[in-house]
């Protein structure tokens, strides 16, 4: 039996070119999986029919979402939005959810898996939520930056095995108002939510980035694993 197949979104650099960080790809490969990269140049209609085809998805971090696929205004320090992202993640999770795929989404993936399901998202960290503690670290990005506290009894707590688990974080977004059928997983001290999951359809989504701490940090790698188990793996 072959390796399960996977799509896995990734960020529009320019007019020319899209990319996605190689730990993703080889967090994918080392946990027994198969990906296939999908750019945001192609058309929503296509991304979702290759989802036909694939036994998972994994939507990848990036910049900001348009406040208004949630209903609002832009608000002072949005930061940069990646429209075509937007056009082709949101109803992309939709056509995965719909089909009950395990779905692995990592920071702004958490966003957009929140966002297709009804949830809000705070525009900004600094300027919403006075007193939150820095999710934005100045250190290199394998570095544990801080805490996150894990409900007992979710999936995330038996996945890691703990109720604290100390993570690196590059956000200046969270989420607000949870859609649902998304329970949360995971918050850092200030209360921000760091992880939401559902058992059925599987799904986890984290805010902090997994694919770039595993090599250093083995644990994180059990994120992955568990993601590729629930794509047949």
């Amino acid at each position: 039996m072959g390796r399960p197949l996977v799509a896995v979104t990734c960020q529009h650099i320019d007019a020319q070119k899209s990319a996605i960080g190689d730990g993703y790809i080889e967090a994918l490969e080392q946990a027994g999986l198969l990906p296939v990269v999908l750019p945001p140049s192609l058309s929503p209609e296509v991304s979702c029919e290759i989802i036909s085809t694939v036994s998972g998805l994994v939507l990848s971090g990036g910049d900001d979402l348009s406040p208004l696929s949630f209903g609002e205004q832009p608000k002072p320090g949005l930061g940069t939005i990646e429209p075509r992202r937007d056009e082709q993640e949101l109803p992309l999770f939709k056509a995965a959810w719909e089909r009950e795929l395990p779905v692995l989404g990592i920071c702004r993936g958490m966003q957009v898996i929140n966002v297709a399901l009804g949830g809000t998202i705070i525009q900004d960290l600094p300027a919403d939520k006075p007193g939150a503690i820095q999710h934005r670290q100045d250190a290199p990005k394998w570095h544990k930056h801080h805490q996150v506290e894990i409900k007992q009894g979710t999936n995330l707590a038996t996945i890691m095995n703990t109720d604290s688990l100390a993570v690196n974080s590059f956000h200046h977004q969270a989420l607000d108002r949870i859609a649902d059928g998304l329970e949360v997983s995971a918050r850092a001290p200030d209360g921000v939510v760091e992880a939401v999951e559902s058992a059925s359809p599987w799904l986890l989504a984290v805010q902090w980035h997994p694919e770039i701490m595993w090599q250093r940090h083995p644990e994180f790698l059990k994120l992955f694993q568990a993601f590729a188990a629930a794509c047949g793996a």
